[in-house]
């Protein structure tokens, strides 16, 4: 394994879906160290085409089921994420403590305003899909970034606690979202919900910072 270490500064395009997904599913969704500290507040699903990173291109797919309750902070998490690069699930891992898996990303334009995005299972073949959907454009920029609605991410992996706060910044456009379809078996299943609003940032570009990392004491 080649190791790319944090900060990481990642360029690209993607989907941001913002949601107010509940306490209910914030808590179904929680890793164990956050059972029942979810808290109101907004969740997210973020879809990302990395055209450039530390570690080289690659596809991402995400979600942040809410906002949680930890310990005398209010903190978002990382429940379930894939990406298309072994280094990034292996760094990722190392880095943030993010729960990254490998899967195969399909980014495929319909025209020049509708775009549809197929993620499907990266140990299998094109019969074990996990999400899809299709993406239509506004034409009306605007410029969107983290520091209107930050997402402080907590992880434990692997007897540690990462903190990071994740910074971005880009170029949005209002978007719509048809044909969705998900394995909820490996995803959760968000046809229950209907996204607050959804933006397809282009250009996009984040940094991942160092982590605060602490070893976990049982």
């Amino acid at each position: 394994m080649i190791n790319y270490p944090a900060p990481w500064k990642l360029q690209g395009y993607g989907y941001i879906l913002l949601y107010r997904f509940g306490t209910n599913f914030a808590n179904i969704q929680a890793p164990e160290f956050l059972a029942n500290k979810a808290i109101p507040g907004f969740g997210s699903v973020m879809l990302v085409n990395y055209q450039t990173s530390n570690c080289g291109p690659y596809g991402e797919l995400l979600v942040i089921p809410g906002k949680y309750q930890y310990g005398h902070e209010k903190k978002h998490t990382i429940s379930k994420i894939y990406v298309s690069s072994q280094a990034s699930v292996d760094n990722g891992r190392i880095n943030w403590g993010i729960p990254k898996e490998l899967a195969q990303f399909r980014f495929e334009p319909q025209s020049d305003k509708i775009e549809k995005v197929t993620v499907t299972n990266g140990n299998k073949d094109e019969s074990s899909p996990i999400f899809t959907a299709s993406f239509k454009t506004g034409s009306v920029p605007f410029p969107v970034s983290t520091r209107l609605l930050p997402f402080p991410l907590i992880q434990h992996l692997d007897g540690k606690a990462f903190q990071t706060t994740f910074s971005g910044k880009g170029t949005g456009r209002f978007a719509t979202m048809t044909d969705l379809s998900i394995n909820e078996n490996v995803f959760p299943d968000l046809s229950h919900f209907k996204p607050l609003v959804i933006i397809k940032v282009d250009p996009f570009e984040i940094t991942f910072p160092v982590a605060k990392i602490n070893k976990l004491t049982y």
